[in-house]
């Protein structure tokens, strides 16, 4: 009896550690996230890089609903550097997220920089289309 309640008391603690890490996780985020406004190209691809990092581990939800909208809002960015990444980043979510989400965000933000004048970026964008369809056919 005393080694089930020692075992409760454990989860106990280690649940509230979780929920106070899953805070700060998130505090830390949006100040990641706010440096996407950054005049510098290169901190804007930093963010791009830390949201590469952060998304497998925060799972789906976080990433749709905090990560998404910042990456589809960088798709525009003036520096073809930043949308190439952009392009690279959205093909690694891909597994991340819902099928739906994938199909109605990320699929028209690849298809928008398919169009896009730098070669590079047509690449990438492409590139991950190619990945799209091929899960796709995977799961048929």
């Amino acid at each position: 009896m005393m080694n089930s309640l020692r075992c409760g008391k454990r989860w106990s603690t280690l649940s509230v550690k979780l929920k106070q890490t899953t805070k700060a996780l998130c505090r830390r985020c949006k100040e990641v996230l706010d440096i996407v406004t950054n005049p510098h190209y290169l901190h804007r691809m930093m963010v791009l890089r830390a949201i590469s990092l952060m998304a497998p581990v925060m799972g789906s939800e976080i990433t749709c609903s905090k990560f998404l909208p910042v990456v589809v809002e960088a798709s525009k960015d003036r520096v073809a550097t930043v949308k190439f990444n952009v392009a690279k980043l959205l093909q690694s979510l891909i597994p991340i997220v819902d099928q739906s989400v994938v199909e109605k965000t990320i699929r028209q933000c690849l298809v928008d920089l398919s169009e896009n004048p730098d070669v590079d970026v047509r690449y990438f964008a492409n590139q991950a289309i190619c990945s799209i369809d091929d899960a796709a056919a995977v799961q048929s």
